[in-house]
């Protein structure tokens, strides 16, 4: 496991601790500790991949949006697990770019259901349980069960905080 990848599971199994330290809470509450997780997670997240993407886009004098695309090209093309998973990753960078988030969804969404990427089914799942795109709990479920069932440990945490945030909201629908 990547130092970087292990920083953010520390992080969210300490967030993940403190929220079942608490016990029950009131609905917003869990609500509240939710989106503190998830907006520090896709940020902390995304922070690494934004890092070596101004980078690429310094070396080669070119744009950061130019650098994305090649870069994630590269990525589709090698169309194995790392790769998805560094894709996944650069999708998540670029969904922090202003007036991108439905791009950003959408290739998040195909990497996750077309090359079956558990890392992205993790990142769609938070991505439709914010405020900064589709905003769709129904579907933010569906991908972190998947992630969750493919025997990710982060969409495994996160189901459950979502489950705890959404759930009455969801069954009562």
């Amino acid at each position: 496991m990547s130092r970087f990848r292990l920083r953010y599971s520390l992080a969210l199994a300490v967030s993940l601790g403190l929220h079942a330290g608490f016990g029950a809470s009131a609905f917003a509450d869990d609500c509240s500790r939710f989106a503190d997780a998830r907006d520090h997670y896709l940020g902390a997240t995304s922070d690494g991949m934004t890092v070596a993407l101004d980078q690429m886009a310094r070396q080669r004098q070119i744009p950061v949006d130019v650098a994305a695309f090649y870069w994630g090209g590269t990525l589709l093309q090698a169309d194995d697990r790392a790769s998805l998973a560094s894709l996944a990753q650069l999708t998540l960078a670029t969904y922090q770019w202003q007036g991108n988030w439905e791009r950003a969804e959408h290739t998040m969404t195909r990497i996750a259901d077309e090359h079956g990427s558990r890392v992205a089914a993790l990142y769609a799942g938070l991505m439709f349980s914010d405020n900064r795109g589709t905003r769709d709990p129904y579907r933010a479920r569906a991908y972190l069960a998947e992630a969750a069932q493919g025997g990710n440990r982060d969409a495994a945490a996160f189901l459950a905080m979502h489950d705890a945030c959404f759930g009455q909201s969801v069954a009562l629908n």
